[in-house]
């Protein structure tokens, strides 16, 4: 018996027999009984001329059961049961908000109350869902219904952003009022969440005023990919926290800068926890370089994101095409309007010292024109040579 729509038109005889609806199970019964009656009094009366008083009565009284009570109870049970029919397709189609009014104790009753039983679980269900989908990314969690949890983790190369507010104190003495940095906090995950999301990545944590990012992750991505996706973000994310610190300009908030540091190298990615809570994130030394180019903005003036040379060679050739490679020096020559021109340019920083390092890192500047230092530009507006630039930054 396939699903039927009690919604479509009327069937004909022909079809209704083909695929009969339950009233036709409840009522053909009935219709052979009477049908065997009334040939058993055919028969009698052909034999012996009259019809039998008993067998006449039965007749009668089952001619009034198939018209009266025989009817209505086919009618009664199929009305019944449609009702579960049509809350089980809106069902179907999403609304879980639907119930059954039956009180009754039969049989059809308890189905109708394990069906509302059923309905608010799924109900309850959704909302769960809704809920903890929120705590982690659509790929992660495509990824974890597919594989299942796997606490061992998977070691691939994945390109690691971190990013930090700076002067986050500063920010949160600002904000006298509670219930406003958690506004202002909510308002910079979301910012960061997007732009990262936009851009195929992953939040791996949110840590205060810190969240770390990474691209290749679950599925492998070439390196290529992966490092581009990340400065492209890193780009974009200078615009939405510029946005940003208009928007919060207005509760006098004063200016709001990130620093972030991008590196690229093996990690292992996977479900970090208890299996009664975990999350999902990377651990290996591309995050700790990240967090730590990272802290590096904060002593190099001018510079909101600095990679590592492995991220700069991982780049698609294009982009690398596109952005210019200069020395320290030759940035320092440049006067206000040739950076104008030219507001996204690779300095290269020479090698560094890092927390966690043995040896210098090779690391990469994008300066940030708009956040520039006010010295700076006020020595170039007035001819005055700009202060020379170490090409090794000490941590």
């Amino acid at each position: 018996m396939t699903w039927l729509s009690f919604n479509q038109k009327k069937q004909t005889p022909v079809k209704r027999l083909i695929n009969p609806h339950l009233r036709f199970w409840i009522i053909i019964p009935l219709l052979i009984l009477f049908i065997l009656i009334v040939l058993a009094l055919g028969f009698s009366y052909l034999n012996t001329g009259q019809f039998p008083p008993a067998l006449l009565i039965i007749s009668i009284i089952s001619f009034a059961a198939f018209l009266g009570p025989g009817l209505f109870f086919a009618r009664y049970v199929v009305r019944r049961i449609e009702q579960i029919i049509r809350a089980a397709e809106q069902v179907a189609q999403g609304n879980l908000a639907v119930q059954i009014n039956d009180e009754s104790g039969d049989e059809i009753g308890q189905l109708a109350h394990s069906f509302n039983t059923m309905v608010k679980n799924l109900d309850h269900l959704q909302r769960s869902w809704n809920l903890l989908s929120r705590t982690m990314s659509p790929a992660v969690r495509q990824s974890l219904l597919e594989k299942g949890l796997d606490f061992r983790g998977i070691t691939q190369v994945v390109s690691v952003l971190f990013i930090d507010i700076r002067d986050f104190t500063r920010i949160t003495e600002s904000h006298h009022n509670t219930e406003h940095l958690i506004f202002f906090l909510n308002d910079y995950y979301t910012t960061i969440a997007n732009q990262v999301h936009s851009g195929g990545g992953i939040i791996g944590k949110y840590a205060g005023d810190s969240i770390l990012a990474f691209f290749g992750a679950p599925a492998p991505e070439p390196a290529s990919k992966s490092s581009t996706a990340a400065l492209l973000t890193a780009l974009a994310l200078e615009d939405a926290i510029e946005e940003m610190s208009e928007r919060w300009s207005v509760l006098g908030l004063p200016p709001i800068q990130v620093g972030m540091g991008l590196s690229i190298g093996p990690v292992v990615a996977g479900p970090i926890g208890s299996e009664q809570q975990f999350e999902y994130t990377i651990i290996g030394d591309a995050v700790n370089l990240a967090a730590r180019l990272q802290a590096l903005t904060r002593n190099v003036d001018g510079y909101d994101i600095i990679l590592s040379l492995e991220a700069y060679e991982a780049l698609e050739q294009r982009v690398k095409n596109q952005i210019q490679v200069v020395s320290s020096t030759v940035y320092e020559e440049m006067d206000e309007k040739e950076r104008a021109r030219r507001p996204v340019l690779f300095v290269d920083l020479g090698e560094v010292l890092v927390k966690g390092k043995r040896g210098p890192v090779h690391v990469y500047g994008i300066p940030d024109y708009r956040h520039e230092p006010e010295s700076r530009r006020a020595s170039q507006r007035v001819g005055q040579p700009a202060s020379p630039r170490r090409e090794r930054v000490p941590n």
